[in-house]
């Protein structure tokens, strides 16, 4: 069982503008950015990203990605994900470039269950627009790529 357990007092417009409030003007509130994030479950940061562009018409990842960086920044967009969409970011690092991370593969696609290999396609697809099976197929071979496209 996860650590982060749904905020008991959660209020997505509130968020919304704690988080615009700390990206406003000079400076970032990199402490109240933490506060919201790290303390919400993922199902309520996702209202949030919801609340925030329809309340500021604005993009929250783009707005987070421009005030943020280091380590920091990837770790709050990675939490300001949906478990399907991170797990698609991580299986195509995996196979992006010169040579295959063949433990992130077997990390993820081992441990997920046909739902979720569901939901992480339909990410995948509409991330890279490009087929999760088609991209593990041309970066494996033999048994090893067998049973990944069958996961």
């Amino acid at each position: 069982r996860g650590t982060v357990q749904p905020a008991a007092s959660f209020n997505d417009d509130g968020d919304a503008q704690v988080l615009r409030k700390a990206m406003k003007g000079l400076g970032t509130d990199e402490g109240a950015i933490i506060e919201v994030v790290t303390q919400r479950s993922n199902a309520q940061r996702q209202q949030i990203l919801k609340a925030y562009k329809a309340h500021y018409g604005r993009d929250l990842m783009a707005d987070l990605k421009s005030e943020l960086s280091g380590s920091l920044a990837k770790l709050i967009l990675g939490l300001m994900l949906t478990p399907a969409q991170y797990d698609a970011k991580q299986l195509r690092k995996a196979v992006e470039g010169a040579g295959t991370d063949e433990s992130v593969l077997i990390e993820i696609m081992a441990t997920r269950n046909n739902q979720e290999i569901a939901a992480i396609n339909t990410a995948y697809q509409e991330a890279y627009h490009k087929s999760l099976e088609d991209d593990l197929s041309s970066d494996t071979s033999g048994h090893f790529k067998r049973i990944l496209v069958s996961l």
